[in-house]
């Protein structure tokens, strides 16, 4: 052994800043697993449910976008609606979809459903209803049953670009 340190020197100093270096590390692992912890606490979950109508030709393969809004104006676009390995907005089917933020709207005012130009044909909803971790939320029906669809015009499926859902106002404070 002497005989190596006496060849390459000796590796105090290499242990010296091994020693730094995993100290650094570990401190950090331990910055970087607080910071993910406090994102994770501070994110908001919204659940957003949509039925689609039980009509013929209701269901869509189309591409649909969300974005919710408060009664401060503030707005989070929570972009593509979208259960992946799913087959969403089926005739009759409820389905689920669960969107994170790390704005909290606080009381939901409004939701904006908007029809995508990659929408090949137009969805029937039936109902809606939004709800989070900090606001039960509200629901909403399509009672003029109109049709959602990036193709707007007469000759094709007459659809609404965006159709948008409100709670009631809110109690004089």
């Amino acid at each position: 052994s002497s005989g190596i340190n006496a060849e390459y020197g000796d590796f105090s100093d290499l242990d010296a800043n091994r020693s730094h270096l995993k100290e650094s590390f570990s401190l950090t692992m331990k910055l970087l697993l607080l910071t993910a912890l406090f994102a994770a606490v501070h994110a908001v979950e919204y659940t957003l449910t949509a039925t689609t109508s039980k009509v013929d030709h209701a269901g869509s393969n189309g591409y649909f976008y969300l974005a919710a809004l408060n009664y401060k104006g503030e707005m989070v676009d929570f972009g593509l609606i979208d259960n992946p390995d799913l087959d969403d907005f089926e005739s009759g089917n409820t389905d689920t979809f669960v969107f994170t933020s790390e704005v909290d709207l606080g009381k939901i005012g409004c939701i904006v459903i908007r029809a995508g130009d990659k929408s090949a044909d137009a969805w029937m909803i039936k109902s809606v209803a939004i709800s989070s971790d900090t606001d039960e939320g509200f629901s909403g029906d399509n009672v003029d049953e109109d049709w959602m669809s990036s193709d707007t015009s007469t000759e094709g499926d007459n659809g609404k670009l965006a159709m948008m859902w409100c709670a009631p106002p809110l109690p004089p404070q």
